[in-house]
């Protein structure tokens, strides 16, 4: 969690003490929120290389902040304020004990910092030396910098070998420093370990400098220009390779020209964003596939050749290989863990969540080198990171549920615009390379839509989470005792049946504290109890959870602000009782239709949610709203049918970018769909337009026109609505569209033909189980294209041979084979296949 959140929790937490409870005057508030400000500045100010030496010293006043928390929330939690006279002395006492804690943390950081060299040496964190000569699988990484490296026609001074720690960088790159023709190739090498006290650009060029010789004068140290003239000239005098191993600075792109065919070799796990823009200059390595994970385990748990494996302990082997998830430095720890183990004690890790348990006290290459990477992270993202350990093991993690659960929490605020502050924290953990992309968002190709953690860096987070009460994971019956859930902010339910036991009830009543509970375990079929006497709650998911009626309980629950729930009845009509609610999630278990008779709506209350911002509600409307009832904070609106789409609606939800409409063609005449020529009426701005049919008839037109879109739309997805392709034309020609997706009939017709100047600005196109036969496609900006299930699909236009990326999947078998017979000359990466074979 870091000294940052817990400021962000104690600011939460003081701001919820009412003018009448006078136990904390406002001058104590100030007071304590300046000196826990005073820490945050500190650990920020300490260099980089020496925050693991000053983590003990802020853990110490983390666990007397969470305490002093802990008081304040048994009290607010308490409707009657028993004791008052022994809380407020409790409280004074802990008060002191954190201003206590907070001088001890700054007395001995002022050392720290006065140490010239951090106890944390490189080595401490590198775990090359484990993988030095035990390289599989990375035979075409090896191919391309060697390619890269000998390249004549190539005037790239720098490329950068990058990705997660303990992926084999440093190694990879020493195979090919020491290979023979490139020692031949340069007249001067250079391998320079960089590490964490190098922070500027001009500090690692005075390295280079001085390891070349040349003398730099004491007026010019802090000289950008005059650094670079330098270095350039440097350069200039012979070929040089210089490899510059653990960098974590990411603007080292004003390195000079290259005059010579010199190389510098960037090893770092900071990815940058420029680099996805410029391929040839980086190299990601990636995890090893099972085949590979099996033969380094095999080679590192069987050093001694004489050693047998019998078949049976290898498909155990092969099942903890996997369970590695491709990482070689996680594979060679457990390997050496394995080395003259019994075939028990083989099976039993097999049968283990995760072969390694990450934590900042281990003393192992490994483990040390991931708490590093989480030390090195900015205070702001440790607790955005932190936070996906609450999700199960192999949980797709969207971008958007996880942007609207950190919003929720109050990581930022509550300003304008955090949405897409929470959205570029988690750009910014994928490129510090401690978050992996999963998926790739069509609205931008170098942002994600889905995402995971590596187990080594979720157990790492659970573990570190734990301690530092910032939440906890409930799996099974010992998971629910008083000791592990005392004091913890977030409980995270990964098996949902815990919650049908007595004893976990009554156990939680005894600590009613935690702000938010999680419900990530498997659906449940059957209704259990939530634990209602959490009254402090401020995030409920319970959608993996079904209820037959909607828990009126919860009405209780004033600090909600993020409720998702699974319920087979209707919203009660007092919801607006919880005022703070943001985000709004309400979906029914199987989907059953309550009426066929015409909408359902929402209670009308929902109009006196005020700072609601984003609603899901599928099967339900929002009924017509009462006079000069507006929700001007509602962003997203999903799942509501046309009915919903009038202008008596729409104009009271001013600021709407999102909309996603499910229309039941079984129900909905084609009158419904007039709300398509209203809606470009209301908005001049607009990010994504969703309309889904569902069950269409094929037979005939469901939509008798395509929507007067708002101008500056961004995104549009259709499906089932079935229309003739001369209609695209009103699509055609939005100056801003960005995506189009259609699926399932959304066009009908074997001839799509677009004309030049259309689609100005598309970069994403996805076409899923449509009728079309040729398709004649042009636009300037395309660089995405997805074609799925178009299996009348005959031909398309040769534009799509060299857009960036092509995708092409279970269309005609004639189709596939000219794909594939053309695959070889594609102008960027494409991936041809089909559900039964990789073609």
């Amino acid at each position: 969690m870091g000294s940052y959140a817990a400021v962000a929790s104690l600011q939460q937490t003081l701001e919820r003490i009412s003018e009448s409870d006078d136990f904390l005057s406002q001058s104590d508030k100030l007071s304590i929120l300046d000196q826990m400000a005073s820490v945050v500045e500190r650990m920020e100010e300490i260099p980089s290389s020496k925050k693991v030496d000053a983590a003990a010293y802020e853990r110490q006043v983390i666990d007397a902040v969470l305490i002093f928390l802990d008081l304040i929330h048994s009290h607010l939690s308490d409707p009657y304020h028993h004791d008052d006279i022994g809380f407020a002395l409790s409280l004074s006492q802990q008060m002191e004990i954190v201003k206590e804690e907070i001088t001890s943390f700054l007395t001995a950081t002022d050392k720290i910092c006065s140490i010239r060299y951090s106890n944390f040496a490189s080595s401490y964190y590198n775990t090359d030396n484990q993988q030095q000569n035990l390289l599989v699988g990375l035979v075409d990484q090896i191919t391309a910098l060697k390619k890269w490296i000998f390249d004549p026609i190539s005037h790239d001074l720098i490329a950068s070998v990058l990705g997660m720690t303990g992926i084999g960088k440093t190694s990879l790159v020493k195979q090919v420093y020491n290979d023979p023709l490139v020692i031949k190739e340069f007249e001067t090498r250079l391998f320079l370990h960089i590490g964490p006290d190098y922070t500027r650009l001009e500090d690692i060029m005075m390295r280079v400098l001085d390891e070349l010789g040349v003398v730099i004068p004491s007026d010019k140290l802090d000289d950008k220009d005059y650094l670079e003239d330098q270095f350039s000239e440097a350069l200039s005098t012979q070929k040089y390779l210089i490899v510059l191993d653990d960098v974590w600075v990411d603007d080292y792109d004003v390195m000079p020209g290259n005059r010579k065919g010199s190389r510098i070799i960037v090893v770092s796990q900071i990815q940058r964003l420029l680099d996805y823009m410029y391929t040839q200059k980086f190299i990601i390595l990636p995890f090893l596939n099972d085949h590979n994970s099996w033969k380094l385990l095999h080679q590192t748990a069987f050093s001694n050749r004489e050693e047998k494996c019998s078949r049976e302990l290898e498909k155990i082997g092969k099942k903890i290989a996997k369970n590695c998830e491709g990482l070689p430095a996680a594979i060679i720890q457990v390997g050496e863990n394995l080395r003259g183990k019994s075939f028990e004690e083989w099976k039993t890790l097999s049968e283990k969540e995760d072969p390694l348990v990450i934590t900042r006290y281990d003393d192992t290459p490994l483990s040390k080198a991931l708490f590093f990477s989480y030390m090195m992270l900015p205070l702001l993202l440790k607790p955005f990171f932190l936070y996906m350990g609450v999700f199960p093991k192999h949980y797709a993690i969207s971008r958007s549920k996880l942007i609207k659960l950190w919003v929720s929490e109050g990581f930022l605020g509550t300003d304008p615009g955090i949405e897409e502050t929470a959205g570029d924290a988690l750009d910014l953990l994928i490129l510090q390379s401690v978050v992996l992309r999963e998926k790739h968002a069509s609205v931008d190709m170098y942002k994600c839509k889905n995402t995971r953690l590596h187990f080594t860096f979720r157990s790492l987070c659970v573990s570190e989470a734990k301690s530092e009460k910032f939440f906890h994971i409930l799996k099974k019956y010992t998971d629910c005792t008083p000791e592990n859930i005392k004091r913890q902010q977030r409980l995270c339910v990964h098996n949902n049946v815990v919650l049908a036991l007595t004893q976990v009830h009554e156990w939680m009543e005894l600590v009613p504290n935690a702000q938010s509970l999680l419900c990530f375990g498997p659906k449940q079929q059957y209704p259990v109890l939530l634990p209602l006497c959490l009254r402090l709650l401020k995030v409920l998911d319970a959608l993996a959870l079904r209820f037959y009626e909607f828990p009126h309980q919860l009405l209780a629950l004033v600090h909600l602000t993020h409720l998702s729930i699974t319920c087979d009845r209707e919203l009660p009509n007092s919801i607006s009782t919880l005022s703070n609610l943001e985000v709004l999630i309400f979906t029914r278990h199987h989907n059953i239709k309550l009426s066929n008779n015409g909408p359902v709506y929402l209670p009308i209350d929902i109009w006196n949610v005020h700072k609601l911002r984003q609603l899901y509600c599928e099967g339900f409307d929002l009924p017509p709203p009462p006079d000069n009832s507006h929700l001007e904070n509602l962003l997203t609106v999903s799942g509501v049918s046309a009915h919903s789409c009038i202008t008596e609606v729409l104009s009271r939800i001013p600021n709407l970018n999102r909309i996603a409409v499910q229309i039941e063609s079984a129900h909905d005449s084609t009158e419904t769909f007039n709300f398509f020529g209203q809606f470009a009426s209301v908005y001049k701005e607009f990010e994504s337009f969703k309309c889904g049919v569902v069950n269409p008839n094929l037979s005939s037109q469901i939509i008798r026109s395509v929507p007067n879109f708002p101008m500056n739309i961004r995104k549009i997805s259709l499906s089932g609505c079935g229309l003739p392709w001369e209609n695209m034309e009103v699509i055609a020609s939005l100056p801003y569209l960005k995506v189009l997706k259609l699926r399932w009939y959304a066009f009908c017709g074997p001839l799509w033909k677009t004309r030049t100047g259309q689609f100005p600005k598309l970069e994403f196109l996805l076409l899923e189980d449509l009728d079309i036969e040729y398709l004649e496609f042009s636009s300037r900006h395309l660089r995405w294209v997805i074609v799925s299930h178009c299996y009348k699909l005959e031909n398309i236009s040769n534009q799509f041979k060299s857009i960036e990326l092509l995708e092409v999947d279970d269309c005609s078998p004639s189709f596939m084979k000219k794909m594939r017979e053309c695959r070889s000359f594609l102008g960027a990466e494409a991936k041809i296949g089909s559900s039964s074979t990789d073609l």
